[in-house]
């Protein structure tokens, strides 16, 4: 029994066909049934069943709850092949949203410069969605994420409350909600929305609120990037919803705090994996982050 054993057999799950796998991996047929009789003597159960009438494979139920562990075995290697390569060299895989990268991390710059870090960070730019499922298959090791609860979605991941920052509705200064000091959601009902693509949290805590109101908007445009974001508000194009975190004077919007109860926040958080071993320089980077 051996990994490519595991490797063939999950194939030969997927594909049903003993030509296809075969070709995927440039190996003959009989090295694919030899992989599987191995498989199957190991653990004295019968997997898969040859129908040569309808030249097809059945797969019984042990065999498909033998899968479900071949490929947490598999997802385990990779991780593994991962983490190995990266602590190979010098660089520290790390996860950084643009909100927060623009925003927050600055503040970090001349500690991790001091720290002898600085230079040693591959940056990974994505949004926290995407970076949190980079955490768990090995891409990044450690990463800085916006969330709406400090609460992993992942038994894998550790999360490090750092600050936590509410959500504001802007709008353009010369837009008649400008006058407002502050606003329920259900006010926004219908109006000319802009707003990040589904990357960012922000869509998370909208989806949250306009559940919870029971309201519809109106859509016009979502971008990858805040500035746009901004930008196109600040034109009275539209209102959006953004964290504090990443509005400035300089964007020429008016910020407004909604009264609802229960309303989401931006959460900044440290987020690494539980079973990764950190480097001594990981470790010192994982100390400055967190001890913000």
């Amino acid at each position: 029994m051996n990994i490519q054993d595991f490797k063939y057999y999950h194939e030969l799950v997927n594909q049903k066909s003993y030509t296809k796998t075969a070709k995927k991996f440039g190996v003959s047929q009989p090295t694919i049934t030899a992989a599987i009789k191995r498989l199957e003597n190991s653990f004295n159960a019968k997997f898969l069943i040859r129908d040569q009438s309808h030249k097809s494979i059945i797969i019984t139920k042990v065999g498909m709850q033998f899968d479900e562990h071949v490929q947490s075995i598999l997802n385990e290697i990779n991780v593994a092949e991962t983490e190995i390569r990266q602590s190979t060299g010098a660089e520290i895989s790390f996860g950084l949203p643009p909100i927060i990268g623009r925003n927050y991390f600055p503040s970090l710059v001349s500690e991790l410069l001091d720290a002898g870090i600085l230079r040693h960070l591959n940056v990974v730019e994505r949004g926290s969605y995407d970076l949190e499922q980079m955490l768990q298959s090995g891409s990044v090791n450690i990463a800085l994420l916006g969330q709406t609860s400090t609460s992993s979605t992942s038994a894998d991941i550790d999360f490090h409350l750092i600050k936590r920052f509410p959500m504001k509705i802007i709008v353009a200064k010369d837009n008649p909600l400008a006058q407002k000091d502050a606003i329920y959601f259900k006010e926004l009902a219908n109006e000319n929305f802009i707003g990040l693509n589904s990357d960012y949290i922000h869509t998370r805590a909208l989806d949250y609120l306009l559940d919870k109101n029971k309201i519809s908007l109106n859509t016009i445009y979502r971008s990858p990037d805040v500035l746009v974001v901004k930008d196109l508000v600040a034109k009275n194009i539209g209102f959006s919803y953004l964290t504090s975190l990443s509005i400035r004077p300089s964007d020429n919007v008016v910020s407004i705090p909604l009264k609802d109860d229960n309303q989401p926040e931006f959460i900044l958080v440290a987020a690494k994996r539980k079973s990764y071993l950190m480097t001594e320089q990981e470790k010192n980077l994982w100390n400055i982050l967190t001890q913000h």
